[in-house]
């Protein structure tokens, strides 16, 4: 099975930041991947590298043989929480995103080019308040928040983070149930997606519905 490592201890391999799509329902072509995508770990400042320590110290992450993986209990737990809000209409899975979004105020659902989004906004009405995730994106992360809460004591802001990080133990669409695939980072067209040395990142990328879920390393 496909484990992508998180963490720079795991071969190098890390959960990439998300240089989001905030205020900005990305790419309208509705067969390329999204360019960037947007996570409930946007607007946080929690350390990635801090949270990841965290999460082995819970028995959230196993790290102690060559490759990192999530615990047997964690993951059945964040299944049962992707299975409950995948079912859930789109207004009810809004509330509860908003519910695990740290610095969110309010929320709604918009639907283009036949992409439907829960649009997180701080309040402000300015587009820069705003984070656009795909469905698939909540869905997968506002489940493992909820399953985190059950068995952490993380605040809101690592607890997002963890969220999105988590996400790269996925291996199918929490929404279309399609294997993820592996591909360059990014939309399409223009450059691929690097870290800050420069270096290309890879991602987890849904074939029906082309959500990208997570860059790493």
């Amino acid at each position: 099975m496909r484990r992508p490592r998180w963490s720079d201890r795991s071969n190098g391999v890390r959960a990439a930041p998300a240089d989001s799509t905030s205020g900005a329902a990305g790419t309208n072509d509705p067969g390329a991947d999204d360019p960037t995508p947007a996570t409930l770990a946007d607007a946080t400042t929690a350390d990635g590298e801090a949270v990841l320590a965290d999460l082995v110290g819970a028995g959230i992450v196993d790290a102690t043989g060559d490759d990192t993986r999530l615990t047997a209990d964690f993951e059945g737990r964040w299944r049962a929480e992707i299975e409950r809000l995948r079912a859930r209409s789109t207004e009810d899975l809004t509330v509860a995103t908003l519910a695990v979004a740290p610095t969110a105020t309010a929320t709604e659902s918009v639907t283009e080019s036949d992409r439907t989004f829960v649009v997180l906004s701080d309040g402000s009405g300015e587009p820069a308040g705003e984070v656009w995730l795909r469905r698939p994106v909540a869905v997968a992360e506002t489940a493992a928040a909820l399953a985190l809460a059950e068995v952490t004591d993380l605040e809101a802001g690592p607890r997002a983070v963890a969220a999105h990080g988590l996400s790269v133990f996925l291996e199918d669409c929490p929404v279309c149930d399609r294997a993820l695939e592996t591909r360059k980072a990014g939309g399409c067209c223009g450059p691929p997606r690097t870290d800050a040395e420069g270096h290309p990142l890879r991602a987890l990328v849904c074939p029906d519905c082309r959500t990208q879920f997570v860059a790493f390393e």
